[in-house]
Formats: C-alpha cells, structure tokens, sequence
C-alpha cells in the first residue's frame, strides 16, 4: 500500500513540476527548451514545449517547424502535413518553409501522392528549379521518362542555373534516354616527316540502351591504316549507385594486330560539394600476351555553364619509361546537356585513344601534345551530332618531330 501511494505521490510531483515548466510565458525560452528536449530525443516533449508555445504565439514559425519535426519523427503526418500548411499559405517565403516542404516529399509512401503534393508546391513557387528537380526526379522513379525528361530540358535551359543543379539535371538526363544508337567516325592524317603516307580511317558503330539505373554499351570500332586493318569489340556500363556515385566498366576484345588483345577499364565517380566529382580507377591493356596497367585520377568542376575536368594516366611502364598523359577537358554548355562547345588540350596519349595509342607502345619515350576543338549540337530530342578536329605534335623519333590533323564527327539517335 505504501508503495501505491508512493507511485501517486511521484506522478502527481511529476506533472506538477511539468505544468510548471508549461506554464512559461516566454516564447523565446519555450522554443530553446524544445529545441533541446528535441536534441535529446525526448520528443513527446519537445513537442508539447511547441504546442505552448504555439498558443502563445501562432506565428512563431521556428516553433512551428520544430512541432513539424516532432510530428515527422513520432509518424504523426496529418498533424504535421496541417502544420505545413499554414506555413506555406501564411509564410511561403520564410527561409525555412521551402526546404521543409521539399523534405516532405522524400517521406510519402506513394509516388503518386508525392507528385501530385509537389504540382502543389509549383503552383506556390511557379518555376523554382529546385522543384523542377525534384519533379524530374520522381517521374524517373516512376518509370515515366518522358515528362522527366521534358522537364529536365526545359529546366537545364534556365538561364543562370548553379553548376550543382546542371550536374543532378545533366544525370536525370542521363538516365531518361532508353536507347541510343550511332555511329563515329575519325580520320588522322600525317605530315610528310611520317613514312606512312596514307591516312588512317576508323569507324565504330554502337548501340546503348539504360537498364533503370545502368546504361550499357555495345560497340564494335574498326581501323584502316593502309597497310593494316583491324577491329575491336566492347561492351561497356555506367551503373549508378546513388545520386552521388557511379561507375565505368568497360571490356574489349580483338586479334591483337592493331588494338589491343584485350582491354579492361574501371573507374568509380564521386560528386562531392555540389559541384565537384572525383575520379579514380585504372586501364589494363594486353599486347603480346603482355599486360600493362594505367592509374587514372580526375577531378571535374560544373561551374555555372561551364564543365572543367582535369585528367591523368600514370603507366604503363615501358621501356624503363613510364607512360604519362595529362589532360585538361572544358565544356560550354549552350542551353542544355546535348548542346555544348568542347576543347581538350593535352600532353601524352591515353590508354583511351583507342586508334592511337599503339604508337605509345613502339615509342613510350617520346613526346606528343595535342588539342581539339568541337561542337556537340541536337536537333529536337532524337538527333544528336558531334563535329571536331585537332593537332597532334609528336616526337615521331628523338631526332625528328611530326604532327597529325585529326577530323572526327559522329552521329545519334535516341528513341
């Protein structure tokens, strides 16, 4: 019995001290006390702290958005999707308001019922690109590519758009496009100080097409360099693992004469501060029954309508030499991922210049730069063509020195 009455002495102690720390008229403190009892994780009450403090004060916003927060993690979303509401009709344009709904969307269960709260939020802050985000991103997860797709052109189009959104929109791209076929073509010719007086002429078909979050290539390049031919066969993915990270693999196979007997490429992708992605993996490519391997280290910035990249290829070793490219890649973005102006200015050759980069094996000590210059442009959302040429300047042996007029185009269709 002493034990029942001790219990009621307890509680009645407990809400009597509660309804003391309730009764705090000071909104300001209210809010503190609830901010921390949420810190603590004690959200039953923190959120009554909030509900006080909403009485005395209904347009106290910081309050607001706390008592939403304690709904969210206590699963109590209808009192906190009321809540939201006010704050949208009341204070759409308090600091908080949008981010706060933008973070409502990630917990609907139903994608439908997402994006029809999303159309509502567009109809409160017409054309804002962070929606626009957001909404390409969930026609995408709904397998509706098409509207994704619209709207992430239509958005990537906006004139002054962050580096960070060109880079999430440029992936949403990405990834709205089912198949893809083409065709390239490159065409190098040698100065007289080169004992080859024929050009060489390569031309490589392809075709892609994205499994969900994987878009696979399979592609077959062949090469007339006069004297010889030959062709090489790939197959190659991108699979994504999040919106930040994703991969390159990349295997080919041929008879040895002019590209390697086989080639197998990897890389891991990073997006990190918004607007930069690492890059790191490796090349291994076999001549001869002999395996050489390339180290790859990248680092690219999205800078408004600018892409900077900057590359390297370390190896591999030959002839007591070690093998080295190094490579700076620009981009102008025009309006949108398909159109843009590239350059590319470098020194060495890379393992990926799959026509020439033969020449690194007989002569691994000589020098090359080189430059070019293009344009990437689509014609409405099917037709895509790419123009360029450039120099390349090498030591053809250490006593002479040559140079190549490289032309290139290419061609494709997406449907």
């Amino acid at each position: 019995m002493k034990n029942f009455f001790f219990g009621i002495f307890l509680a009645l102690t407990s809400f009597a001290g509660f309804s003391q720390e309730i009764s705090e008229t000071n909104t300001d403190s209210l809010y503190l006390k609830a901010l921390n009892a949420y810190k603590t994780q004690t959200y039953k009450k923190s959120l009554n702290l909030t509900r006080r403090g909403l009485e005395l004060a209904p347009e106290y916003h910081d309050i607001r958005i706390l008592e939403i927060r304690n709904f969210w993690v206590l699963g109590r979303f209808t009192e906190a999707d009321e809540d939201l509401d006010y704050l949208l009709k009341q204070a759409p344009q308090y600091a908080d308001t949008k981010p706060l709904a933008l973070q409502r969307i990630g917990k609907f269960q139903d994608d439908q019922k997402a994006f029809q709260y999303l159309s509502r939020l567009d109809s409160i802050y017409p054309g804002d690109t962070s929606l626009r985000i957001q909404q390409a991103k969930l026609l995408l997860k709904m397998n509706r590519r098409k509207e994704a797709r619209e709207i992430a052109l239509k958005t990537i189009e906006t004139s002054g758009i962050s580096g960070a959104n060109r880079y999430v929109l440029q992936t949403i791209l990405n990834r709205t496009v089912s198949n893809e076929i083409g065709v390239n073509y490159q065409f190098i010719n040698f100065s007289e100080d080169y004992s080859r007086d024929e050009p060489w002429h390569t031309i490589s078909g392809e075709f892609q097409h994205n499994f969900n979050r994987t878009a696979v290539i399979a592609r077959v390049n062949y090469t007339d360099r006069a004297y010889d031919q030959g062709s090489l066969y790939e197959l190659e993915a991108y699979p994504v693992f999040s919106d930040r990270m994703y991969a390159f693999t990349n295997v080919g196979f041929s008879d040895g004469s002019l590209f390697p007997d086989f080639r197998a490429s990897a890389s891991l992708f990073y997006n990190f501060a918004k607007i930069f992605e690492g890059e790191v993996g490796g090349r291994l490519l076999a001549f001869n029954n002999t395996n050489y391997l390339t180290g790859i280290l990248g680092l690219t910035a999205y800078q408004g309508s600018f892409y900077l990249n900057l590359r390297t290829f370390l190896g591999p070793k030959r002839m007591n030499k070690l093998v080295q490219n190094y490579q700076f890649n620009l981009r102008y973005y025009l309006k949108n991922a398909d159109n843009y102006l590239f350059a590319r200015l470098g020194s060495g050759i890379s393992p990926d210049e799959r026509a020439i980069f033969t020449q690194v094996q007989e002569n691994p000590g000589l020098e090359a730069y080189y430059f070019n210059v293009g344009i990437n442009k689509s014609i409405g959302i099917h037709h895509i063509f790419q123009l360029g040429g450039g120099y390349l300047f090498e030591d053809i042996n250490a006593q002479t020195k040559g140079n190549q007029l490289v032309g290139f185009a290419s061609y494709r269709y997406r449907f």
